[in-house]
């Protein structure tokens, strides 16, 4: 819908390992618009951060798939109706055949302030992304095909505003890593496609957020209608938390779980919010003395908490997730001895599905053909108990035709927009005791940036016990925020064949040219990952999955550039004003990125070094036994393209750069006004040399 403007400055040089002191130059890219698809756990802060980047999509293509009718400088931007597009207007394509408004962030640093309701680091720049799920993600992908996401059994499931069909995603996210069979698939296609090799490293680390409504009930009167009280607000009970925990001014819960009562709560041990072990650590003061505090409102009525409480009701996910394999790894890890004696985790590996009886014939893929839930299923599952009830939220009303919610079983829902709106809906279950006070008592688990303080967002995250420090005399406890994140993933987690600053040695267990490495190396060795010492306990990754080749020049040039720039790597924006490299990534209070603002955090160094040289530039970087990095052919262009390396080209004018500049092979020949031809080696923004099918590709 949205189109392109102008205008990007950036080193002369490349945008990672520039030289010293050389002077910038305006380099404005064609107009390209990228389409993503796959995790829902990362679809409020992706497309935040795309079109901060740039514009929104969906821009218009000509029948070669050409984005002509780019934005003019100085002229408003306009949809195909004639309607004036401003950057308050963007949306973002959820897994339902919805649209939902993303809200833009701002970097607040004094080092280069950077608003993105106002700016764009590339305005050139597009993208679109629906959130799939991880598992339709990577559907897609390893087919290189996304047509099967427009005819979904349930329905479109792409907006009719993102087209009628996208030939292939050019990226997907995924919380969970490709398979080899997924790669086999993709290898195969590509065969025909020329997608080149297949690309999968972390991008996010993610922290997955036991996500609570802070409201657990509400008094109506006998017709169903809220009570109000004196003053006209409505009466609505909220649990006591003895130590909320606010971030940069605003509530985000902070109601502690140790790991014996999460555990607890997602094997269907603790059903009721008003469990002993519950009060247990809800530790506050009163006068000078630390005493357990019930989670009851002090307007609740006391005889009602004790005779039925708030009944705990468990959400989780209909489709195959990644934040699901994120949240069964770490019950599978920590869960065993967390459980009271006799009592079996039923939590048994990681798994982009919940725990599930095929014996149970509940069959839920009326809701989502590709769910895992169905009495026939062959896809991997975290354990087979019977947590599933069948009880299936549709996003406005309840379907309980495959069964009822139960105590200790899970109601699912499609994607994580649909889990967060469930456990954020009024309550609507009478107390047992008091038909006049309805309860909500949900919880579930979902991405960071799902939860307050990400922008927009308005329910609450649990505090959890850090490693296993609660029976100690100084209990610790962390939230889903980025810098606890990046605590958790540590230092000594290394890319594949690097040294610990992430440079290339050609050594090692994993290989840098295996897809699949660049994830088993998250849980190898001393990585303690799926169960932390340090650090929020449930963290993971968030992969991103492409190819080396693209169709067109302009895509494989905006897909770099997106990446250098959510890396840190850019250093100018569109104005020529310097952009803090802080800005998607920073950790610290003073300098919050965009990213870490939604509670995601940057990967460490090491990790952006060893993405960067091996896949964004043609390296430099030789090891010890002389084998050069760039030999490996992993690179998808080779560095940025800038006005010093691209000069050379006369159709170059004025730093703006045409789709026909950026070079269709790594040599280009380039005829001068006077006939003369002259062949220049190994022009900077060239491709991968294994990329030789010209117009194929992703």
């Amino acid at each position: 819908m949205n189109k392109f403007q102008k205008t990007q400055l950036l080193l002369a040089t490349a945008l990672v390992g520039s030289v010293a002191g050389t002077a910038q130059a305006q380099v404005v890219f064609p107009a390209a618009e990228l389409h993503g698809m796959g995790a829902s756990s990362i679809a409020t802060i992706m497309p935040r951060e795309m079109n901060c980047i740039g514009t929104a999509g969906i821009g218009t293509a000509d029948a070669s798939g050409n984005y002509t009718n780019v934005q003019a400088a100085g002229v408003d931007l306009k949809d195909n109706a004639g309607t004036v597009i401003t950057k308050a207007n963007i949306k973002a394509g959820d897994n339902n055949g919805g649209v939902t408004v993303r809200k833009w962030g701002a970097y607040t640093g004094a080092d280069a302030a950077f608003d993105c309701a106002t700016k764009s680091v590339q305005p050139g720049f597009a993208a679109a992304y629906v959130s799939t799920g991880s598992g339709g993600g990577k559907t897609a992908w390893a087919a290189i095909n996304a047509g099967a996401f427009f005819t979904g059994a349930a329905g479109k499931i792409f907006p009719a505003a993102f087209g009628t069909t996208w030939s292939n995603p050019h990226f997907v996210m995924s919380d969970s890593p490709i398979s080899s069979g997924n790669v086999s698939s993709f290898n195969t296609a590509s065969a025909t496609k020329k997608a080149g090799a297949a690309i999968q490293v972390p991008l996010y680390v993610l922290p997955v957020a036991f996500i609570y409504n802070p409201v657990y009930g509400r008094k109506v009167d006998a017709s169903g209608n809220t009570v109000l009280d004196a003053s006209g607000n409505a009466i609505e009970y909220k649990f006591n938390v003895a130590t909320p925990v606010t971030f940069n001014g605003t509530a985000t819960g902070g109601l502690r779980l140790s790991k014996k009562a999460y555990c607890g709560i997602f094997n269907g041990v603790i059903t009721n919010w008003k469990d002993a072990t519950l009060q247990a650590l809800n530790v506050g003061k009163v006068g000078k003395t630390s005493v357990a505090l019930s989670l009851m409102d002090s307007k609740d009525s006391a005889t009602r908490w004790a005779s039925d409480g708030v009944p705990i009701r468990l959400v989780g996910r209909l489709d195959k997730s990644g934040t699901t394999d994120i949240f069964t790894r770490h019950l599978a890890a920590v869960c065993g001895s967390s459980l009271p004696v006799g009592t079996a985790n039923k939590y048994l590996n990681a798994a982009e599905a919940l725990p599930y009886s095929t014996a149970s014939n509940i069959d839920l893929t009326s809701f989502r053909s590709d769910s895992p839930y169905k009495p026939t299923t062959t896809d991997t599952l975290a354990g087979t108990a019977d947590l599933i009830s069948g009880a299936v939220w549709t996003g406005s009303a309840l379907n309980v035709t495959q069964g009822a919610e139960a105590a200790g079983k899970f109601t699912v829902a499609d994607g994580s927009g649909r889990v967060e709106s469930y456990i954020r809906a009024a309550a609507d279950v009478a107390s047992a005791s008091d038909a006049t006070v309805l309860l909500n008592g949900k919880i579930g688990y979902i991405g960071a940036d799902f939860v307050a303080p990400s922008t927009g967002m308005t329910m609450h995250a649990a505090a959890l016990e850090v490693a296993q420090t609660n029976g100690t005399k100084k209990p610790l406890f962390a939230m889903p925020t980025a810098a606890d994140a990046q605590a958790a993933f540590g230092t000594k987690i290394l890319p594949p064949e690097s040294d610990k600053g992430g440079k290339f040695t050609h050594s090692g267990q994993f290989l840098r040219s295996n897809p699949l490495d660049w994830y088993n190396a998250l849980y190898n060795g001393d990585s303690t990952l799926a169960n932390p010492t340090v650090g929020y306990p449930v963290t993971g990754t968030t992969q991103f999955v492409t190819g080396t080749c693209f169709a067109k020049a302009q895509d494989r040039n905006a897909l770099v550039f997106m990446l250098n720039t959510l890396l840190g790597n850019t250093k100018f924006d569109s104005a020529n004003n310097k952009l803090s490299s802080e800005t998607f990534t920073g950790i610290k209070a003073a300098k919050l990125g965009i990213r870490p603002q939604a509670g995601l955090a940057p990967l460490p160094k090491a990790w952006n070094v060893a993405i960067t040289e091996t896949f964004l530039v043609r390296s430099k970087q030789k090891a010890s036994d002389g084998t050069t990095l760039a030999s490996q052919n992993l690179y998808i262009q080779n560095g940025v393209p800038t006005k010093a390396g691209l000069v050379k080209i006369k159709s170059l004018a004025n730093g703006v750069v045409a789709a026909s500049d950026l070079p269709a092979t790594v040599d280009i020949n380039v005829t001068d006004a006077k006939g003369k031809t002259k062949t220049y080696a190994n022009v900077e923004a060239g491709p991968n040399p294994t990329c030789t099918t010209i117009g194929s590709g992703l």
